[in-house]
């Protein structure tokens, strides 16, 4: 319970506080990224501007002379795309077919404005008309290269960020519910101290008891006070079961048991209660099915179920127990013919002393610890218990992985 309390706590740390620091890096080296980007985009400009590269003709073929009389720098190099071809490229004295490549590359994309890297260049394109675009490619390793540290830089704080938040998100949730465990610890001592100190006055009150049923006989005081005694004792017993559950934390003194022998065995000897009530139990056991358990926890277990379905069946009905295998879970099934319990409920049955009808279970002795119980058990095997409805049928499964 408590290690279940830490794991919730520290992935909630954890994952709150890698979304605020990853959110500030990746934003950090978005911007950057293009910050240097816009700034090289800027200096391709100004350069236009300037007329330190032609002035694109678009609406007409280039004059020679305008073509002749153009200045160009090196590493820099002005496409136009027309219709889906290189219309016309300055800086061309040698023909670069990869500047041709990336041009077609990028005007595909039919962006009206855009701007980034490709290859070794930076590149901004503006389009000016329906199937014209304007490509300016500009070589600038320093700011390349600058762009692609800024995303490396990143990543490796990134990953240094989610190492340190790992290590201080354990950390934190192992703070957090040191207090927790302290208490619920001094709990659980408190629960199996108590019960072990209520059985000696009580084993007294029942010896005195029978001593006066045997001499004044049939009393009616001396029956209730038998009653009580045995009500006392099912919820001790019930108490230092859970105390002793939840002192271990891994099932002790496993043993290969053939499952399907032994819930046969457990379902003969629900067979008379079931007959006072006049329900029958049917069974749909798969054969030699094998599970390496403890025997007593698995009797408790499906004891608690069919317990359970019996008393919650209605007169001249079935419960059914059934044990199947599917890949690696065992599953085992408890079904009961009756009403419902409601969905808000559902959940709450496997908590402590939780009672759906509480004046009922009162009356049966009932304290609402079996099925509390009975989950961790289960989830001692790495297994978990879960009740649905479905056709009239209540459906506690449990599965246990092998």
């Amino acid at each position: 319970m408590i290690e279940k309390l830490r794991k919730r706590i520290f992935y909630l740390v954890f994952i709150s506080i890698s979304i605020i620091v990853l959110g500030v890096i990746i934003l950090f080296a978005i911007l950057n990224y293009h910050n240097t980007i816009n700034t090289a985009v800027m200096m391709i400009n100004r350069m236009t501007q300037i007329g330190l590269i032609r002035e694109a003709i678009i609406d007409k073929p280039p004059r020679q002379e305008n073509i002749e009389n153009q200045r160009e720098i090196e590493g820099v190099y002005h496409v136009i795309v027309r219709d889906g071809s290189i219309d016309n490229i300055t800086n061309n004295d040698d023909i670069n077919e990869e500047i041709e490549d990336y041009a077609l590359e990028i005007s595909k994309k039919n962006v009206r404005d855009d701007s980034g890297i490709k290859g070794n260049y930076i590149y901004n394109v503006r389009k000016r008309g329906e199937n014209t675009f304007e490509i300016t490619f500009m070589e600038n390793e320093d700011a390349i290269d600058h762009a692609n540290s800024i995303l490396l830089v990143s990543v490796v704080l990134c990953i240094l960020s989610l190492i340190a938040i790992y290590i201080g998100a354990k950390k934190i949730s192992k703070t957090i519910v040191k207090p927790v465990g302290e208490t619920f610890e001094k709990q659980k001592q408190f629960i199996s101290d108590a019960s072990h100190e209520l059985k000696t006055p009580l084993a007294v009150i029942e010896a005195n008891a029978d001593v006066l049923e045997n001499e004044v006989q049939d009393n009616k005081w001396i029956k209730y006070i038998q009653n009580e005694i045995e009500s006392m004792n099912k919820l001790i017993s019930e108490l230092l079961m859970l105390a002793k559950i939840e002192n271990i934390d891994t099932v002790r003194e496993l043993k290969q048991i053939n499952l399907s022998k032994e819930l046969e065995i457990i379902s003969s000897m629900f067979e008379s209660m079931a007959y006072e009530k006049e329900i029958t139990i049917a069974s749909n056991i798969k054969e030699n099915v094998m599970l390496k358990a403890n025997k007593e926890d698995i009797e408790h277990i499906v004891s608690t179920l069919l317990d359970n379905a019996i008393k919650h069946t209605e007169s001249k009905k079935q419960v059914i127990l059934e044990l199947n295998k599917e890949k690696n879970d065992i599953i085992i099934q408890v079904k009961n013919y009756g009403d419902p319990i409601p969905e808000e409920e559902r959940e709450k049955i496997f908590e402590r002393f939780y009672r759906v009808d509480k004046s009922r279970n009162r009356k049966e002795k009932r304290y609402g610890l079996g099925l509390a119980i009975a989950k961790s058990t289960v989830e001692k095997y790495n297994g978990k218990i879960e009740v649905s409805y479905k056709d009239h049928f209540t459906i506690f499964k449990v599965n246990i992985p092998v």
